[in-house]
């Protein structure tokens, strides 16, 4: 196990994905003016699929994504193997940046 994740294998931080063209302004937006999913859509055309989610997972930890229907389950899954990538954050993979990865790469790891 690495050093740099201090225990963890998997570390996700402050991960957002916003859907949509205008993704960088509604993002500023969604962070500073603390807009809601409503206003994204209205106002920058723009859906918030998961918003600003950190969490570590431990080696041997059981760990439980749960949520409504339509909360951001599976799209912050797809984050982790990078199915999907994110407006902003950062995975670690025991200690390896997986946003850094080439695709050809992911497929290995």
């Amino acid at each position: 196990m690495s050093q740099e994740n201090s225990g963890s294998f998997i570390q996700i931080q402050n991960i957002s994905k916003i859907f949509g063209n205008t993704s960088p302004e509604a993002l500023k937006a969604i962070t500073e003016d603390h807009i809601s999913k409503q206003d994204a859509l209205e106002n920058y055309n723009s859906v918030i699929g998961v918003s600003d989610v950190s969490f570590d997972i431990k080696p041997g930890e059981i760990f439980c994504v749960m949520g409504l229907s339509g909360s951001g389950k599976s799209t912050l899954v797809r984050h982790i193997n990078r199915l999907l990538e994110p407006t902003i954050g950062k995975i670690l993979i025991d200690g390896q940046d997986v946003m850094a990865l080439e695709r050809t790469r992911i497929t290995r790891f």
